[in-house]
């Protein structure tokens, strides 16, 4: 398959990566050091490849950044910014290929590959080298060393030239979900952190004829590996969830800096300062955030996804009174995963068996869904299990029974469940049992039958609390029917129905 004519150029040596990248997790510290590396350039100045100064680094940036914004980013199989284990499924054909930029571990530079399956199902990445004269890549080319040395003005000539000598190459065209930055008009600043700030903005969508205001997670500063990373993944972990109480992905745009998020707009703040600031919320309101929580991480469990940082603090609130879950940076896609090093952990927040083994599985949400349920019933007064320090906290969660139990707590339904997914015992039985197949909800089902028993059945009419343990019981995907009486009825806000990239334009 020809993608274009060559133009030959003066020759230069390309490098060749061929290992796959790691994939660290960004918060918690799992790597044992038996995974391999790639992108390691640690001195690429010493093979001639790049420029010899600073100066000259700075102006090589320039300009693959700029070829980048006015070519590149035009071509379907462009993918932007891609780490290991988001593009290897796509690769599902011999010498089917993409073009994807990544960045270095030794520095904050950006580098351009092309990621392909070759021969025996291998995923090969091949370093694009680029100077004055134009791109080059001297292994993927290397069967014939008069077109090994070639330099190119596009690199859709070189993938041409490279198409010439297998006969056959098969671009990969990228997710929908990666949308182009000129479809997105930033507004007002909503808030910042340690890795990105948060605008207030309008995304065109796809053949929409008016744009919808929406929110943007865009990168602040200088952009590093582990925090364009972090991104990426979140974007890839929100992609997949579609559900009424967790927050709706539009798109990110990856293909040029600065990497953003494209989010639901979701107005009403987070759900631990409308506790803190709000005066008389009801049990029944209360009762409702529980539920679309449980929701929420229903679903997420549907999709065998662990959320790692369930909080208060990262559950939004609509102006409905809605709860939508976010914050899926430490989200984790697998029924379970163990970690050595705990970095930066939530502790007061987290189970027993992760602050013993460093074990995350959908039962340690449960954990943390119960310690959510006493932010509710204190109305985040303070942080759970305050006024102890983190290292009391990290002791008490370990030694006690029932760490989180709040005596006499207000709404009863809340506290009963907390006494449920709380309890150490029956975290251990959790551990042991074969419930690892079963979805969020059912975990605390299991718990209420096996020990505690049938609760008293006066307290078991009440129409609330069988509308959690219904909850409690629920497979179905989608958002739950609210008690009668207790719905808001009020307009929830809907995602956009088009969610494509903009046409693809012919390159000059």
């Amino acid at each position: 398959m020809n993608i274009a004519k060559t133009d030959q150029k003066k020759p230069s040596t390309g490098e060749f990566i061929k290992k796959r990248e790691s994939s660290d997790d960004l918060e918690f510290s799992d790597n044992n050091g038996t995974q391999p590396a790639s992108d390691l350039l640690t001195d690429l100045n010493s093979i001639g490849t790049y420029a010899d100064n600073v100066s000259g680094a700075s102006e090589f940036d320039k300009s693959v950044d700029d070829y980048i914004r006015q070519i590149l980013k035009y071509h379907s199989w462009y993918h932007g910014m891609m780490f290991s284990g988001t593009f290897e499924s796509m690769l599902t054909h011999e010498h089917s290929f993409l073009v994807r930029c990544s960045i270095s571990r030794c520095s904050t530079k950006n580098y351009l590959y092309i990621s392909t399956k070759l021969g025996r199902g291998e995923i090969s990445h091949f370093l694009l080298d680029y100077n004055e004269e134009g791109w080059g890549c001297g292994k993927l080319l290397g069967s014939l060393p008069k077109t090994a040395k070639k330099r190119f003005v596009h690199i859709y000539q070189l993938l041409d030239a490279w198409s010439l000598l297998i006969k056959e190459t098969i671009p990969v065209p990228r997710q929908q979900l990666v949308i182009y930055h000129s479809c997105v008009t930033l507004g007002n600043k909503l808030g910042c952190g340690a890795f990105g700030e948060v605008y207030k903005a309008k995304y065109l969508a796809r053949g929409a004829t008016e744009p919808i205001e929406v929110a943007v997670k865009k990168e602040v500063g200088t952009s590093t590996r582990s925090a364009t990373k972090l991104f990426c993944h979140e974007a890839e972990i929100m992609g997949s969830l579609r559900h009424t109480n967790i927050v709706c992905l539009y798109g990110i745009a990856s293909l040029e800096k600065p990497v953003m998020l494209v989010m639901e707009l979701v107005t009403g703040g987070d759900l631990q300062k409308y506790l803190q600031q709000t005066l008389h919320i009801s049990n029944k309101q209360l009762i409702l955030f529980s539920l679309d929580i449980a929701s929420g991480m229903a679903h997420l469990a549907s999709k065998e996804f662990i959320h790692r940082d369930l909080a208060a603090r990262n559950c939004l609130i609509t102006k409905s009174l809605q709860v939508k879950i976010s914050d899926f940076g430490l989200a984790h896609k697998g029924k379970e995963i163990r970690v050595k090093k705990l970095k930066k952990a939530p502790i007061r927040w987290l189970s027993p068996e992760t602050l013993l083994k460093g074990i995350f599985n959908e039962k340690t949400d449960v954990w943390s869904y119960g310690v959510v349920l006493t932010e509710l019933m204190t109305r985040c007064a303070a942080d759970p299990l305050s006024p102890r320090t983190l290292k009391e906290c990290h002791k008490w969660i370990k030694e006690s029974e029932h760490p989180h139990k709040i005596e006499n707590g207000e709404p009863k339904e809340l506290a009963e469940l907390v006494d449920i997914c709380c309890d150490k015992k029956k975290s251990e039985e959790r551990k042991s049992g074969n419930s690892a197949d079963r979805k969020l909800p059912n975990t605390g089902l299991a718990q209420k039958k096996s020990k505690e028993g049938k609760l008293r059945s006066t307290e078991r009419k009440s129409k609330t609390q069988r509308r959690i343990t219904s909850l409690l019981r629920r497979k179905e995907k989608g958002p739950l029917k609210l008690p009668t009486g207790m719905n808001p009825n009020v307009e929830r806000p809907s995602p956009p129905t088009l969610l494509q990239t903009p046409p693809i334009m012919k390159p000059p």
